[in-house]
């Protein structure tokens, strides 16, 4: 089974380089898609960048740059030997249950900007 999770992050800030950020907290499981809603006005230069909110482990899991449209991906880690060489042609899904961290820059002043959505595959018993 899954759960879908979402945040809806509201930008301030000038035209063009209005800002906001907002919290995605997700049940313990692998994410599997995350899909952007974009608010109808934002503008064409909008990034949004999702990330792991503490360290460890840290690090982004899906980025859009210079975008308002729409779309559902489905973001995977490369994976890697013991020995941290890459592994050719191996991915895994992200690993959930904590909170991430949804920046969102270069946008203007919007309610809802953008509404990002998680589904997240839970960990089985």
């Amino acid at each position: 089974m899954g759960e879908i999770v979402s945040v809806a992050v509201t930008t301030t800030g000038s035209a063009g380089s209005a800002t906001g950020t907002g919290t995605l907290t997700t049940p313990g499981g692998w994410i599997e898609w995350i899909r952007y809603v974009f608010h109808a006005s934002a503008p064409a230069t909008t990034d949004v960048t999702i990330a792991y909110a503490d360290t460890p482990p840290g690090g982004t899991i899906h980025a859009t740059t210079d975008t308002a449209t729409s779309v559902t991906v489905f973001p995977r880690a490369g994976c890697v030997t013991a020995a941290n060489a890459a592994i050719t042609n191996s991915y895994t899904r992200w690993p959930a249950g904590e909170a991430f961290t949804v920046t969102v820059a270069q946008s203007d002043a919007l309610t809802a900007c953008v509404t990002v959505y998680a589904y997240v595959v839970r960990h089985q018993d």
